[in-house]
């Protein structure tokens, strides 16, 4: 993984250092892009401070169709942060902040539909399918119906006794 850097070095002709457009290669569980622009300001020899943001976006699945969906961020980054060795790594403080954007419950849209029960269509909201709320009770009903009432009419019961293995 490539960091994101901050050297000492940087603050010797001028007391900040602003950059634009890096691109944050780190693993956070999902698929994401994303750029950050920062300025960062050196507040002590051992001590600078941090703001910017963080624009892009996760690629995720929606917890109720399935179908993958582009959601965009956009995140404040306001830190003060020490020199380790003389330099500062960015890149696990853009980490935390962009697993803490990820959404618990990914939704394509507030207005999703899901998967049909019935027949199954990935995406009611695209794929209209046919099925009314009527046909869901009677899918539940020829579904369950042995477990409803108790099993078949017409199957002849049979107890099935188990005996532990004899060895």
């Amino acid at each position: 993984m490539r960091g994101i850097i901050i050297s000492q070095t940087d603050f010797l002709r001028d007391g900040e250092v602003s950059k634009k457009g890096e691109i944050f290669k780190g693993d956070i569980g999902v698929d994401c892009q994303a750029s950050v622009d920062f300025k960062a300001v050196k507040i002590s020899d051992d001590k600078i401070y941090i703001c910017g943001k963080i624009t892009g976006v996760f690629i995720l699945e929606c917890s109720r169709c399935l179908e993958k969906y582009k959601h965009p961020f956009e995140i404040k980054i306001d830190s003060d942060m020490d020199f380790f060795n003389g330099v500062i790594d960015l890149s696990e403080e853009i980490r935390q902040l962009l697993s803490l954007e990820i959404p618990m419950k990914p939704l394509c849209g507030e207005n999703c539909l899901g998967i049909c029960k019935i027949c199954g269509k990935h995406n009611r909201k695209n794929d209209s399918c046919s099925c009314a709320d009527g046909d869901r009770e009677n899918f539940i009903k020829e579904r369950w119906n042995e477990l409803l009432t108790g099993g078949s009419k017409n199957a002849k019961s049979k107890k099935k006794t188990y005996a532990p293995s004899q060895r």
